[in-house]
């Protein structure tokens, strides 16, 4: 019996926006996280970390949304600089884009003569051979890259995503009186977990066995809370809550 063909689908295009969404969502998991359970090792007040954890989602939403926004657009700038560049050689100097081209053909294994044939068809068309020379000599794929606004956007939306999910249980304490280790305990869980099914999904892209993509996110996510947790405990062992502050 032979074996159906199965099509294997390329995620490439998508890098760019799953990257932004998997650091937003990290960062708010993990960096909100980390800052509201420092903050529950000091101060074992659900209040405080509540009302810490809140001011850090809000921080870090617009700081890594406009530092996304900023990175992106300064990135497509120098490609666009460097597209522009190589648009000048080729209009006026097409004799040293075709040696190039040449050169590059050669490096692929091609003959001379092959490489020449390639490189005359080529020349007839200038937006291949700008193509050609972005991919050969630059090293440039600008369709894989989004829109500054909207990777700053999307990296804003997960980080706050991610950053409210660790705060969900010490609102209940807050409102309900759940208890505040009930809250510190269902906090971890709920980080771990949210990681976890990132990480799953993320072997999508990357390849990887999806429990080692979990696994991978629980203990970089674990090192980083328990860190945090021990720290602000080790804090409140040298500086005290001022009483009545809350």
């Amino acid at each position: 019996m032979v074996e159906e063909h199965k099509e294997i689908q390329h995620k490439t295009q998508e890098a760019d926006v799953f990257r932004t969404k998997v650091f937003g969502i990290q960062d708010g998991l993990i960096g909100v996280g980390s800052i509201a359970l420092g903050a529950a090792g000091f101060s074992h007040d659900s209040l405080i970390v509540l009302i810490t954890g809140l001011i850090a989602t809000i921080a870090q939403a617009f700081s890594m949304g406009v530092g996304e926004f900023i990175s992106t657009r300064v990135r497509m700038q120098v490609f666009n600089n460097e597209i522009r560049k190589e648009s000048y050689e080729i209009e006026h100097y097409p004799e040293k884009e075709k040696d190039e081209l040449i050169a590059f053909y050669r490096e692929k294994g091609f003959s001379h003569e092959e490489s020449k044939r390639i490189a005359e068809i080529l020349m007839g068309n200038k937006n291949v051979v700008l193509n050609e020379m972005l991919i050969h000599e630059l090293k440039i794929f600008p369709e894989e890259f989004e829109r500054p606004i909207r990777l700053g956007l999307i990296m804003a939306l997960y980080l706050i995503i991610g950053g409210l999910i660790p705060l969900i249980p010490f609102t209940f304490d807050v409102v309900f009186r759940i208890g505040f280790d009930v809250s510190l305990i269902s906090s971890v869980l709920l980080i771990l977990l949210t990681l976890s099914i990132f990480g799953y999904l993320s072997t999508n892209y990357t390849g990887l066995p999806k429990y080692r993509g979990a696994l991978e996110q629980i203990g970089t996510g674990l090192l980083a809370l328990i860190g945090s947790y021990l720290a602000g405990y080790a804090l409140s062992l040298v500086f005290a809550v001022p009483t009545g502050l809350f």
